[in-house]
């Protein structure tokens, strides 16, 4: 379960059927990714992060990602 984007959600007073058409998906399919139960897609996450104005990693990612992580090492590929 993404509890970090269903306290989010819920923090700013947004319902699953707004979340839905944020994806464009039905609020089940929703419902069903917010549960865990089917895996949201990179853009379905960027989206959703746009609209709740949060970092993809402060509401997708238990701990905050490493500079390699985020691709910020430019080194990495030396």
């Amino acid at each position: 379960m993404y509890e970090k984007l269903k306290q989010a959600r819920e923090k700013k007073g947004y319902t699953i059927d707004d979340m839905a058409d944020v994806i464009k998906k039905s609020p089940c399919n929703y419902f069903k990714k917010e549960n865990g139960d089917v895996k949201f897609s990179v853009n379905e996450a960027i989206q959703i992060s746009k609209f709740l104005k949060r970092k993809v990693e402060s509401i997708f990612f238990e701990e905050e990602l490493s500079e390699n992580e985020k691709g910020g090492d430019k080194n990495a590929n030396d």
